[in-house]
Formats: structure tokens, sequence, C-alpha cells
């Protein structure tokens, strides 16, 4: 599976040159200078090789350990997206009881995190030794951080046969600010279609 970093190190280029002007480099970033674009392929996929897709009419919402779907405005707006950029490669989107060559599922994915730091004190836990002294025990903080992101996935349903493991050929994430306005969805699902080039019909 190859990785496309290119997205990340620009990110990492323009934050560093951001944090070198400005003494609050992270606040002064645009939404769109924190968003990030990451996609994944299979290398010994031919995608020249498939002709048909088919899409999910519901877009699949995973939280922690809980899952369901989703059909807000938002969702068909990305689905819609989605497909638009599928067909725009030469695929044709048809029925998942036509038997298609690809499955396209868009996920839209919550992960909470919450963790504990321990606060050493920054002298000696005992100050004096022998004679007594005090000593100062560590404190700890508690910490909670959300991060949402969209996740496309393809998955080769041309050579699954009849087993119910199929393989995922492409993926992509997006991350950063600003990626649940509506109006940020044509450029967010454009940009992982446009960085995977190898992604059309022949």
């Amino acid at each position: 599976m190859k990785v496309n970093y290119l997205n990340i190190m620009m990110g990492l280029a323009v934050a560093a040159m951001s944090w070198s002007c400005s003494p609050d480099a992270l606040q002064d970033l645009t939404p769109e200078d924190s968003q990030v674009f990451i996609t994944n392929y299979e290398k010994n996929t031919n995608f020249g090789n498939y002709s048909t897709f088919s899409l999910a009419d519901s877009v699949f919402v995973v939280q922690n350990d809980r899952s369901g779907v989703a059909t807000t405005a938002l969702d068909f707006r990305v689905l819609s997206r989605v497909a638009e950029n599928m067909t725009k490669r030469g695929y044709a989107r048809i029925d998942k009881t036509a038997k298609p060559d690809f499955g396209v599922n868009v996920l839209r994915i919550s992960e909470t995190q919450t963790g504990v730091v321990a606060n050493y004190n920054p002298w000696n836990s005992y100050w004096g030794y022998g004679g007594g002294g005090f000593y100062y025990p560590p404190t700890y903080s508690y910490y909670q951080s959300t991060e949402r992101y969209w996740y496309v996935e393809i998955i080769d349903l041309k050579n699954a046969g009849t087993s119910d493991k199929a393989t995922v050929v492409w993926n992509a994430q997006i991350r950063g600010d600003g990626i649940f306005d509506e109006n940020a969805v044509a450029s967010v699902i454009d940009a992982v279609f446009t960085q995977s080039t190898y992604l059309k019909k022949n």
C-alpha cells in the first residue's frame, strides 16, 4: 500500500514558515492551510481494468466504539461529489446488485482520546536528606481530545469471488479545520482525487 505524503510535507512546510513569522502560528493558519489529504493505494492494482462502481446511499458514522449511518444534507453532498469524481474518471455508477467492480464507502469518523499526564515538580522530590524535609508528590493532569475527519475507501469487488473478504485498493483521509463546512465539500473531495492520478479507467 503506497501513501501519498505530498500534502503532509507541504502542510508541515507551511506550518514551519508560519511559525517563523508569527508568535502564534497555529492560530494564524486558515482552515485551508490546516487541511491535510492522505491517500493510499494498492500498488499492484491496475485501476484501468475496472469499469463500474457502486456507492452507498448514506455515510457511515464511526464514533469510537459506536457506529451508524447518516443522511444529512452535508452527507448527501459529499456522496454526490465522490460519485461525480468517480464518473469523471471513466467509471460508471451502477446498483450494488448489478455486480459492480468497485464498492465505494464514505465514513465520517470521530475519535475521542482521554489520557493522563504526570506533572513532576521542577525540584528534587525530597528537600533535605537525613533530617526529614519535604516531599513533593507529582500531580496529574487529565486531557481529552477529539478529532473528526472524512474517510473514503474503494473496495475491489471484481476479484473478491465468493469470499466475504474484499481488498481495499484505495483510501483517503481528509483532516483539518473547515472540512465539515458544506461550502468546502467540493474542494476537499476533489483534492484527494486530484492527487490520485492513477485512479482512472483506461
